[in-house]
């Protein structure tokens, strides 16, 4: 109710006469109604948020609301102005014309019904020349030669793959699932006292905690796995940790047995709108590949499609080990950073897939 900017409890006071109380659209299975609901905080220290629905004894005596119906309260936003609407979902079930009167049309199933074609016929014509050619490959070519076979353009948009509304991730292999990449903030960290460019911070920060190695001679290199403080991932001291004060999922690093520092962060509200901003629909796709005549080819044979990730599961998961955070990127000691990013990305074990978003299913591709 308050990300949707219909009722801010925190502005409200005390008692159910000073409560907001907006006209309300309870959806039935053919028909609907206008209702009024009271969002209200109760009296006392605690200052309970409640809310009641008037006229609902009515509605059991009439059978539209039964003992022991789960209701469903939404908000839904058609044109601009937010309206706050209640689906039964045990009985009365609104019908499918119902539902799309009040809520629309699902631009992504629209969008699915598009691509879902598309990814069966890439999947019965079977294996695949990689899309860049001949040579050794690299993770990112399945997906590459998939969103080519789709006619999709390489780019690092924030937004989902496919018309903007579903993500593609193609993989072969057992790697963990590539969710989105965000670079950190560096606010009152050792970064911002020591590169004064916002922008070349992430250089910075590889230049700083990086470490020499033989594949990158000359350079300053930093590839790490990074999870929490009980299961780091890496050997040289870096760690998550969830502030939950502050808001935010901090970087640290162990100066000593005792003591570790701030190094980055990224705040909730900004990996939460990477979260849905990159994932509103996914579709899962794995491969299995093969050489011929020095060119990988891929065979696109199963696919998952997955719908609204939930942030508290991302934190959950994050807290388990179930995401982590991974660094990859090389660059000069001193003077002008040259070098490569790779991609910082967080990331996900695939068994955890199915918890981090609300609905999961198996799309037959053969």
């Amino acid at each position: 109710m308050k990300s949707s900017d219909v009722v801010d409890y925190s502005s409200l006071k005390n008692g159910g006469k000073n409560g907001i109380r907006p006209e309300v659209e309870l959806v039935l299975n053919e028909t609907s109604e206008k209702i009024i609901m009271n969002f209200y905080k109760v009296k006392g220290k605690r200052s309970d948020p409640r809310f009641s629905i008037y006229g609902i004894k009515r509605m059991f005596e009439q059978g539209k609301l039964n003992t022991g119906d789960l209701l469903y309260v939404t908000v839904v936003k058609l044109h601009k102005e937010p309206k706050i609407v209640i689906l039964n979902l045990t009985s009365n079930m609104a019908s499918r014309t119902n539902l799309l009167s009040v809520f629309g049309i699902d631009e992504i199933e629209e969008a699915l019904n598009r691509l879902i074609p598309e990814i069966r016929k890439i999947s019965k014509a079977g294996f695949h020349k990689n899309s860049k050619g001949k040579g050794q490959v690299s993770p990112k070519d399945v997906g590459d030669t998939l969103e080519y076979l789709l006619g999709i353009k390489v780019n690092n948009s924030q937004k989902a793959d496919f018309e903007g509304k579903i993500e593609i991730k193609a993989k072969s292999g057992k790697t963990m699932d590539i969710l989105f990449t965000l670079r950190p903030r560096f606010e009152g960290t050792s970064i911002e006292k020591k590169e004064k460019i916002d922008r070349f911070r992430v250089s910075a920060f590889t230049r700083l905690y990086g470490y020499e190695s033989e594949k990158h001679k000359g350079y300053k290199t930093l590839y790490i796995t990074i999870g929490v403080k009980e299961a780091p991932q890496n050997k040289i001291g870096f760690f998550l940790e969830i502030n939950e004060e502050n808001r935010q999922i901090e970087l640290r690093k162990w100066i000593d047995k005792d003591l570790h520092e701030l190094t980055a962060f990224w705040t909730f509200d900004t990996l939460k709108k990477e979260l849905h901003l990159k994932h509103p629909a996914t579709l899962w796709v794995n491969a299995e590949q093969q050489v011929v005549n020095d060119t990988v080819e891929f065979n696109y044979f199963e696919a998952e499609l997955s719908r609204e990730p939930q942030f508290t599961t991302f934190l959950a998961l994050v807290k388990t080990g179930g995401i982590t955070y991974d660094w990859r990127g090389y660059t000069t000691p001193e003077g002008k950073y040259k070098g490569k990013n790779h991609g910082n990305a967080w990331r996900i074990k695939k068994k955890y897939r199915k918890l981090l978003f609300g609905s999961m299913e198996k799309i037959e591709l053969v």
